[in-house]
């Protein structure tokens, strides 16, 4: 074997000098590329996964290991780190990088031709364990950590000699994918579809020298649930510089709203959020990071929150646009904040919101004793081998925010309040507010717009400006056709009052501070208010429109100042029941003994100055009042009406007193007037009224009179002034009383009636005209606990009364005249209307009267209880049937009678349902009935058969119609009623010199008329 090496040897000796070399190159080559592309491979197959299983302590595959000696390409194949359980971790399908041999030696840097990752994999777990911050990677890091602070301890630290030189013409991730499970909260994400390419990469490139195809890269990843992650731009490594584009799209937000789902209540059933922006990363030596982001835009989407299947949020769409950020600054801009349709579902209870605490993480007890994270444990080592230990660090600048609009559209909010009220609805909707700009530092005030509707029953309108920083407010506000009907269910606990409608408008400005500075200026209207008493069902208080005007609150001031309160058409009602309580003595709810005993003790207040009241005038308008006495027998009842008047320049502090001008009328013909002065807001209250009554009918006082004085009334008037005066809580006062024309009528058995001789007084009261004329002078002290007018009212009475029968006096009687042309006036049956011959005797009446100043008139109304009744019949028939045909009884026939009616249409419908309502009977029975006892007739047509049912029909409903007594006196006292307004607006007889008889409890059934009687003054 030696010799022929030996002679080979030889040869090559005695070979050509060049032919050596290129001999010597050859075979290193050759043996170059046999390591290479056999060698190396075959080690690095076999040492490599042992080395990284050593390292890792996990099962390492690799499948193959190739390298093309001649074009430099390297390939690993099937690289997986496996967990101790086998089951997979991270690895890769391939990959595959190509050097550049001689490109790397002109260029002096290590230049790679392609590098291609294909189907990298990492699938990375959260460990159910009591650290809940440890990962199936927790291990490899702690291990790396340790290893590396060995290594920095044991060795001194190399100074970096700067980035080497690499150059990359293409590199590409494809078809990676990524999955992360959560073992704690048992949530997953997976994202199946990574791609990665950079172009044409060099380690050493800036910006300012490279090309636009140079160091551009592509980041894109792709949700399994939807949704994409991208990111391009171009980047350097020396100084670290990158600009890109960023793009969230439709991320899905349940996913990650799992992680947390064990510590909230509530469960995010929808979701998803896109955001995209234009961003710089800039890091140089010896200064802060920056980052810079510019025309971002951020959008919410399809937000939809439940519990136990109940839906308690949902937001359509939130969006931020044209944001932008600096970290070196520290400022954050956004030029406008959009969200539209909100829909919240919630209570209010004393605990506040009932869905706050469903957001709120629920921190159990292993959570909050849990043992440090791993990271944490890292550091700590770290430091402990280091010997480094963190240093204070300087406070850091504030962050600025900015925000130049925010708007709020169409929030629909649902509230259920359970605090003062028990389930009580309130719908928010729609909710709109805008706002100018907003600045974190709050440096200047907020503008805003507020725009609101309350349970479709009202609207809510405010703008103007909040100083956050100064802690002031400053408004308009506005609210529109408020529905008062909904505080009722706030009104029940401490008032019995049941507030059926009313409808509140305001509008006005307010100034508020921090330093509890208030001003509010407004106008107030509350328009259509009906208020009932729930202990008697009835009416307390109405009103057709109230306004104030120029309302104003100084609180700095301690004032209030009104300019005018002006009422249309107010109504009250007094009542007084059976045991003598009012109505208004039990409006306020008497708390239970448990509800007091658990009732807060009140803190004592401070004392405060009492508020200035100013109020210009209160104006009443088309006014009435109702008062009603149950406690007597027969029960007693009188209204005012036609109210007008004002109270004028109402004042608290101001010396000179209101002035009061107020009239009305009693029973509608008889006036009432209030005038004087008054103020009642100071401390110690004065006035100085005068209150007159003229032409009163005594018969409307019978209750009275038959309960106190033992005999009721048959007739007379009454006229009375009375004029009061309080000052220095010391009452005078001057009753001056004129009766006309009294009659007592039967006594009454009344256990309460007066021992006087009360037909004597009355004979020896009235002078010769009939008038009795009394003047009670009165006094008492408001300070006195036994103080009360009615007390000092019936005394001076008494002694009037008293002295009275005890000196002479007369008895005038009065002359009657008798004529049989004028006594008596004719009513057509059933009608309250004077004819035109009976006004002309009316006429010749009132000529009489005129003429005879002294003479006075007596009315008594009567019916006919037959032709009365038949028209009264007809007229309840009508007012039916033009109910049920839906039309007026003016609108119906003038002529309708039974042979003249309808045969078809909307009144022959409605008389066949009337029938049938009223009778029990089928309409259609009758009609049979008719034409079976029409068989033998020949000209029954059926024209005929209807004429004849209807007829039937119209007589039957007739003779149905039921009239009372009451419904007789109603008509008796209308024509008694009809004759003197009559006399009094036409004729123009003053209304004292006529009088009404009581018609309705004994009934005249004389005939259809109205009987006069004459009398004298």
């Amino acid at each position: 074997m030696s010799k022929p090496f030996t002679q080979l040897a030889v040869k090559f000796r005695h070979l050509p000098k060049y032919q050596r070399y290129l001999a010597i190159l050859l075979t290193i080559y050759l043996i170059f590329t046999a390591l290479l592309g056999l060698l190396v491979p075959y080690v690095a197959h076999k040492q490599l996964p042992q080395e990284l299983s050593a390292m890792l302590k996990r099962p390492v595959m690799l499948e193959d290991v190739s390298i093309n000696p001649f074009t430099l390409k390297v390939s690993l194949t099937g690289f997986s780190v496996q967990e101790k359980d086998n089951s997979n971790f991270i690895g890769f399908g391939k990959l595959t990088f190509e050097l550049d041999f001689w490109r790397s030696i002109i260029n002096l840097a290590l230049s790679v031709d392609h590098v291609t990752l294909d189907k990298p994999y990492a699938l990375l777990v959260r460990l159910n364990k009591p650290d809940s911050y440890t990962f199936n990677f927790s291990d490899i890091i702690h291990e790396l950590v340790n290893r590396e602070v060995n290594e920095t301890v044991d060795n001194q630290p190399e100074t970096p000699n700067g980035l080497p030189h690499i150059k990359v013409k293409a590199l590409s991730i494809v078809n990676a994918e990524l999955v992360y499970t959560d073992k704690v909260t048992d949530s997953r994400l997976h994202y199946p579809a990574m791609t990665l390419h950079l172009k044409a990469f060099d380690t050493l490139k800036n910006f300012d020298i490279n090309g636009n195809g140079s160091n551009q890269f592509s980041i894109r990843f792709v949700g399994k649930n939807g949704g994409e992650i991208a990111t391009q731009g171009k980047l350097q490594l020396s100084p670290l510089n990158i600009i890109g584009e960023l793009q969230l799209t439709a991320i899905q937000l349940p996913q990650f709203w799992s992680f947390i789902a064990d510590e909230v209540q509530a469960k995010l059933e929808s979701g998803q959020f896109s955001f995209n922006t234009h961003f710089e990363i800039l890091a140089q030596a010896d200064q802060p990071l920056q980052l810079l982001t510019q025309d971002g835009q951020f959008s919410l989407e399809n937000i939809s929150f439940v519990n136990d299947q109940h839906p308690l949020l949902s937001l359509p769409l939130l969006s931020l646009h044209d944001i932008s950020l600096n970290l070196a600054d520290k400022q954050v801009r956004v030029a406008s904040v959009e969200t539209e349709k909100l829909s919240l579902n919630a209570s209010l209870t004393t605990e506040g919101l009932d869905i706050v605490p469903l957001f709120m993480p629920v921190v159990t007890s292993v959570e909050a004793q849990s043992p440090k994270p791993a990271q944490q444990e890292i550091a700590s080592s770290v430091r402990e081998k280091t010997g480094q230990e963190s240093e204070d660090q300087p406070a850091d600048s504030a962050w600025s925010a900015i925000i130049t609009s925010v708007t709020v559209k169409d929030y629909d909010l649902n509230l259920v309040e359970n605090r003062l009220t028990d389930n009580t609805p309130w719908r928010i909707y729609p909710f709109n507010l805008s706002t100018g700009e907003i600045r974190s530092d709050l440096e200047s005030p907020i503008e805003y717009r507020l725009d609101l509707a309350i349970n479709n029953k009202g609207t809510f309108q405010s703008s103007g400006s909040v100083d956050a920083k100064q802690e002031t407010l400053k408004a308009d506000i506005t609210l529109s056709k408020f529905d008062l009907n909904q505080i009722q269910a706030y009104l029940v606990p401490y008032i019995n009052i049941d507030l059926k409608q009313g409808e509140l408008n305001t509008k006005g400005s307010l100034t508020a501070g921090s330093d509890k500075a208030l001003y509010f200026s407004c106008d107030i209207g509350v328009d259509n208010l009906l208020i009932k008493d729930t202990l008697h069902k009835k009416t307390l208080v109405k009103w057709q429109s109230m306004s104030v005007n120029r309302l104003i609150l100084d609180q700095d001031k301690n004032k209030l100042s009104i300019e005018s309160i002006n009422f249309t058409k107010p109504y009250g009602r007094i009542i007084i029941a059976e045991d003598k309580s009012t109505n208004i003595q039990a409006l306020l709810v008497k708390a239970s003994p448990e509800q007091a005993a658990n009732m807060p003790a009140k803190a004592p207040a401070e004392p405060q100055a009492p508020l200035e009241i100013d109020i210009g005038q209160i104006r009443f308008n088309q006014g009435s009042t109702f008062f009603a006495d149950y406690s007597l027998t027969p029960n007693f009842a009188a209204s005012i009406e036609q109210l007008e008047g004002s109270i004028d320049k109402l004042s608290s502090t101001a010396k000179r007193p209101a002035s009061v001008d107020i009239k009305g009328k009693i029973d509608k013909y008889a006036p009432v007037t209030l005038k004087g002065k008054l103020n009642p807001l100071l401390e110690m209250p004065y006035l100085d009224l005068a209150l007159n009554f003229n032409s009163v009918e005594l018969t409307s006082v019978n209750p009275y009179s038959g309960t106190y004085a033992g005999y009721y009334i048959d007739k007379g008037q009454m006229s009375l002034s009375l004029n009061y005066q309080l000052e220095n809580n010391k009452l005078k006062g001057s009753n001056h009383l004129v009766v006309d024309q009294l009659q007592l009528g039967k006594p009454s058995d009344s256990s309460l009636a007066t021992s006087l001789p009360v037909t004597l007084a009355i004979a020896l009261l009235q002078d010769r005209h009939g008038v009795i004329d009394l003047g009670l002078d009165i006094s008492g002290d408001l300070d006195s606990p036994s103080f009360s007018f009615g007390s000092i009212i019936m005394t001076a009475f008494t002694n009037v009364i008293t002295k009275a029968v005890t000196a002479p006096f007369s008895l005038l009687a009065g002359l009657f005249g008798d004529d049989e042309q004028l006594d008596k006036i004719a009513f057509e049956p059933g009608l309250a209307q004077i004819s035109a011959y009976e006004q002309e005797k009316l006429a010749t009446l009132a000529k009489a009267l005129l003429n005879r100043p002294k003479l006075t008139l007596s009315i008594e109304g009567a019916i006919d209880a037959v032709s009365d009744a038949r028209i009264l019949k007809e007229q309840l028939l009508h007012q039916k049937l033009a109910d049920l045909s839906q039309t007026e009884v003016e609108s119906l026939p003038s002529e309708l009678s039974a042979s003249n009616f309808p045969t078809e249409g909307s009144l022959s419908d409605a008389l066949i349902n009337l029938y049938e309502a009223e009778m029990a009977s089928s309409a259609s029975e009758l009609k049979l009935s008719i034409e079976r006892e029409h068989t033998e007739e020949a000209e029954l047509d059926q024209e005929r058969l209807q004429t004849l049912w209807h007829i039937a029909l119209y007589n039957l409903c007739l003779n149905k119609q039921a009239v009372d007594d009451d419904m007789l006196g109603t008509l008796a006292s209308a024509r008694a009623s009809a004759v003197k307004i009559h006399l009094v607006e036409v004729n123009k007889i003053p209304p004292s010199r006529i009088f009404l008889l009581n018609s309705r409890i004994d009934i005249n059934h004389g005939a259809q008329e109205a009987l006069l009687t004459l009398g004298a003054d």
